[in-house]
């Protein structure tokens, strides 16, 4: 069975997701964090994420799920909509970096898991600590 919702009987049980998707532009100088959705690996689990909370939230936000696998699909900065593959983990958060994609350099990606095009090019990365760590 795949990772389920989180309801107040798991609520202990909680990984965290935090995608910098890119850059949506709304008119006005306004912009947000563009929305994206989470899908369970398990197919059982799929959510729209608006990401930011209002009108003057640049977001990202902060999204609990139950630990499992899942597909994050979001747009990139220059590369358009991608599919990234994510493990949530129970008490650590996740964190998928697509604003901005990283430079090809060793000292940027190291210990991170780098999200990359078909082509090899690297479009963001992943990087999952420990909730209260450093970020």
């Amino acid at each position: 069975m795949g990772a389920a919702p989180i309801t107040s009987g798991n609520a202990g049980k909680v990984g965290y997701l935090v995608v910098y998707s890119a850059w949506s532009n709304l008119g006005d100088s306004v912009a947000h964090r563009s929305r994206y959705t989470i899908r369970a690996v398990a197919g059982d689990f799929s959510k729209e994420v608006i990401n930011h909370l209002d009108t003057f939230d640049e977001g990202p936000i902060r999204v609990p799920l139950a630990p499992g696998s899942y597909q994050v699909n979001a747009r990139a900065a220059r590369y358009g909509t991608v599919l990234v593959p994510i493990v949530i983990q129970e008490r650590k958060t996740t964190y998928v970096h697509l604003d901005n994609p990283p430079r090809n350099d060793k000292a940027l990606t190291e210990g991170t898991d780098v999200i990359k095009l078909p082509s090899g090019e690297v479009v963001g990365w992943l990087a999952t600590r420990e909730n209260g760590g450093a970020h």
